[in-house]
């Protein structure tokens, strides 16, 4: 117990461990901790067996973790399960474990996070080879890759800057904005197609399928931005980090869709240029003429 309570001493962002080892150096009396275990019994049961259960053989080291983050504490958690194998190989008779929430979060959540964020990719992948297929046009699929990963380019930046994590919330904040975004983004290249139907011009079209879907693309934003913005507010941190990851993804969508689509549209999208339909060459052949003529 004594090596444990060392080890977890040298780490920085854990409190300091407790443990009997504690409890016997408070008490009175002269001598090292391991020799004074039948004090152990002088204790209130429930202190006792809190640190100490003597019928399981088991006895616990606790120690708090601060609110950084499960991915910050990856490494200490490492370091802390080599240094008790190492103290386990020099006391074979005895077997040690890592336990706690904290540490199942970072066993286990850690990992969703890390395979939500690969399935983030591959969604957004496989959107925008759907979207190609579906407007029949490579060339727009490559075009609406920019206005669909500036939201969450965004929202990364804002994590960087902030310093916070990858956690679960900010990933299922990623997913459910991406879906809006390419939402946004379909209704805009829908309306587009439409229009160069009916104009000759792509920037007419351009311009024509800005202000029909325009308005609606924006009501719809500043309705679900307010909608967020009421959980801003709430005292649990992981509704407020998704409210404003939220928030910020879907505003940066409509300025994707409403400034980087439509000139993207205009430079890249130019309709294929058809040959016009020679006339035929006029007949000077007045033989050809009386023979047309006749007939």
């Amino acid at each position: 117990i004594s090596e444990v309570d060392d080890l977890l001493l040298q780490e920085e962002l854990i409190g300091h461990p407790i443990s009997i080892r504690n409890i016997l150096g408070a008490l009175p009396g002269e001598g090292k901790p391991e020799e004074r275990m039948s004090m152990m019994d002088l204790l209130p049961p429930p202190l006792k067996r809190a640190f100490y259960t003597p019928e399981r053989n088991q006895a616990e080291v606790s120690f708090h973790v601060q609110d950084l983050g499960i991915a910050r504490y990856g490494p200490t958690f490492t370091r802390i399960e080599e240094g008790l194998k190492t103290i386990g190989a020099a006391h074979p008779h005895f077997q040690f474990e890592l336990t706690g929430s904290a540490v199942w979060r970072w066993r286990n959540l850690y990992q969703i996070v890390v395979d939500l964020a690969a399935s983030l990719g591959s969604a957004a992948i496989i959107i925008l080879v759907v979207l190609a297929f579906a407007f029949r046009s490579l060339r727009l699929g490559l075009i609406s890759i920019i206005p669909n990963m500036f939201p969450l380019a965004v929202t990364g930046t804002f994590l960087v800057f902030t310093g916070q994590s990858l956690e679960i919330v900010s990933v299922c904040a990623f997913t459910v904005c991406l879906g809006i975004a390419v939402d946004d983004t379909i209704h805009f290249l829908t309306r587009f197609r439409e229009e160069q139907l009916l104009v000759d011009s792509d920037e007419e079209a351009i311009r024509r399928a800005f202000t029909g879907v325009g308005t609606a693309l924006i009501m719809t934003t500043v309705i679900l931005v307010a909608g967020f913005s009421t959980v801003i507010f709430s005292d649990m941190r992981d509704q407020r980090i998704f409210a404003i990851m939220s928030g910020l993804t879907i505003s940066s969508a409509l300025f994707g869709d409403l400034v980087f689509l439509p000139a993207l549209l205009a430079r890249y999208a130019k309709r294929s240029q058809v040959p016009a339909m020679e006339e035929p060459e006029e007949l000077s052949d007045p033989m050809v003429e009386q023979t047309l003529v006749r007939e």
